[in-house]
């Protein structure tokens, strides 16, 4: 019996030292598009003037956010065919942003639109 403590301990030592060399390191995460800091910016240069509460989606700082996900004007599944997306590529928004603003909300849809 004693043997087999003996034994048993340590082979559970030698799977501690072992397992040490089998950590695999997380990869680095590159931080994706900001919320706050790159896509609030596009909407309060060109959508806040109609869209500040009067008409939907309230694109304001404080309740844009809410009110894109809320009104459902952004599908994570399907970036492009988001509704917000989509209402800039086309008709009257189509000029209200630039293409790298157009592509850089698109960009933040696909990476999971975060509120970050």
């Amino acid at each position: 019996m004693r043997r087999l403590n003996l034994t048993v301990t340590c082979l559970l030592v030698m799977s501690l030292f072992a397992c040490e060399q089998y950590i695999i390191e997380k990869p680095e995460i590159q931080e994706g598009v900001s919320f706050s800091t790159q896509i609030l910016p596009i909407f309060e240069s060109a959508c806040v003037s109609c869209h500040n509460g009067g008409i939907a989606p309230d694109l304001s700082a404080e309740n844009a956010y809410e009110a894109l996900f809320d009104g459902n004007y952004v599908d994570t599944l399907n970036a492009e065919g988001s509704e917000i997306y989509s209402k800039l590529r086309a008709g009257a928004h189509d000029s209200r942003a630039t293409e790298e603003e157009k592509l850089l909300i698109l960009q933040w849809i696909t990476e999971g639109a975060l509120n970050n």
